[in-house]
């Protein structure tokens, strides 16, 4: 039943209510209070009801899915760089431990920097390098600046196996979902 849209919902409790179970009734009614939905406005006044829904939608400026996939290259693309870079750097000034087993501490190191690019990028500036290229931001879900704990969960579910095209599947991706983050276009 989550998967219904607001009007589907509106309808089993409103005008469909004959045709279902008390219990799918009681559902449908859970979903539209945690949804936020006007029952009653929508009961008694149907075109305001839509009109404000509509503006509602309106303002929803979610980064499209083109969008993030350029996001997701960019970065990618820099990620691939700075581990480079650092890794040149390893093997020219780490220790010899470092220059021969360099694929026994590739996982770690690699983690260990992909965590900081996000977190670091994300905390001070609520964007990394492919969202200034987008002109994209990461919110929380209350189009506030995301708390160390959102980013944190973001930034850890970037390690979920396929993750970053979650969103190519759904409205968020599974970072933005389990954070309670999104990425909107910033048109500053």
């Amino acid at each position: 039943m989550e998967s219904l849209s607001d009007l589907e919902i509106l309808n089993i409790i409103t005008d469909d209510k004959d045709s279902h179970k008390l219990a799918d009734i009681k559902q449908a009614q859970r979903i539209a209070e945690k949804r936020g939905l006007d029952i009653y406005l929508y009961i008694n006044d149907r075109d305001t009801y839509f009109r404000i829904a509509k503006k509602e939608k309106a303002i929803d400026n979610r980064a499209s899915i083109r969008l993030r996939l350029i996001n997701f290259i960019v970065d990618f693309f820099s990620f691939v760089v700075l581990i480079s870079l650092i890794h040149s750097i390893l093997s020219n000034f780490g220790s010899d431990s470092i220059k021969y087993n360099w694929s026994n501490y590739q996982r770690i190191i690699g983690s260990v920097i992909l965590f900081l690019y996000y977190f670091i990028q994300e905390f001070f500036w609520n964007k990394t390098l492919g969202k200034i290229v987008t002109g994209t931001i990461v919110v929380s879900e209350k189009d506030q600046k995301p708390s160390i704990t959102e980013l944190i969960m973001r930034t850890a579910c970037r390690f979920i196996p396929l993750e970053a095209f979650s969103f190519a599947f759904m409205k968020d991706g599974f970072h933005d979902i389990f954070s309670k983050t999104k990425v909107i276009e910033n048109k500053k």
